[in-house]
């Protein structure tokens, strides 16, 4: 499968290309930016329905310096346990952990398993010394993205996180997103929906009806509507 790599410019154009507007007339870009961010966010959303770890991606903290989301840098080490540490910073693009590996040899056994903060075992954990070393580690995450594990360790271990990514939002003309075709066309597809429907035009119902298509033909289900009821039955003819 084709994999794109797009700025929300490049993007943006392509959606006049279906509403046949070229240049900011009836449509302007700040409205077009705001249907693009919201179709990415529908079609994730929808797609993780149908396919829970297709967005997943995974780090090593050996990867040294890799670039995120609208071209930030994230030092990978960030992760990397060291002895004495119990809170650690996760890539800016981190919206949900779904395994933590350690492959330092020789403890490639230790199991990270994910407990509240206040449970008994986190609390219990977080009571040990630095110089007992465990058989795993508790964690949980602070915030936004801080990894907190318990108990402390008493050796750097390097790690590999396995995560789910937030939806991109785009907010500059230069800011880009890579995503398979299927995924692109899709969301070009609810963009232009969202588009005709701001102009009550019956095209947004049959580019809605595109969208959910693309969906349902790559991922074997579709997205939900998005359209005002009335305009959809304005559209079939009732």
């Amino acid at each position: 499968m084709s994999t794109l790599r797009k700025s929300l410019s490049e993007m943006r154009t392509d959606v006049r290309y279906y509403l046949d507007e070229s240049t900011p007339g009836f449509w302007t870009n700040a409205a077009l930016n705001q249907y693009i961010n919201e179709s990415m966010a529908l079609v994730w959303t929808e797609v993780r329905k149908l396919k829970a770890d297709y967005f997943l991606k995974s780090l090593a903290s050996t990867a040294g310096t890799v670039t995120l989301l609208d071209s930030q840098s994230y030092a990978a080490s960030s992760f990397q346990i060291v002895a004495g540490t119990r809170e650690y910073t996760l890539p800016q693009d981190f919206a949900e952990m779904k395994l933590i590996e350690c492959t330092t040899s020789g403890y490639e056994y230790l199991v990270f398993t994910y407990r509240d903060f206040a449970s008994l075992e986190m609390r219990a954990a977080r009571m040990l010394t630095d110089n007992q070393t465990p058989v795993g580690f508790y964690f949980t995450i602070l915030g936004e993205r801080t990894l907190s594990i318990a108990p402390k360790s008493d050796t750097t271990l390097d790690l590999r996180i396995w995560y789910v990514p937030l939806i991109p939002e785009l907010l500059l003309d230069a800011s880009t997103t890579e995503m398979p075709y299927p995924l692109y066309k899709a969301v070009q597809e609810f963009s232009a929906s969202k588009a005709f429907a701001q102009d009550n035009d019956a095209r947004a119902a049959v580019f809605e009806q595109m969208g959910n298509r693309t969906i349902a033909s790559h991922f074997g289900g579709h997205a939900r509507q998005t359209q005002d009821p009335e305009f959809v039955e304005g559209y079939l003819g009732y």
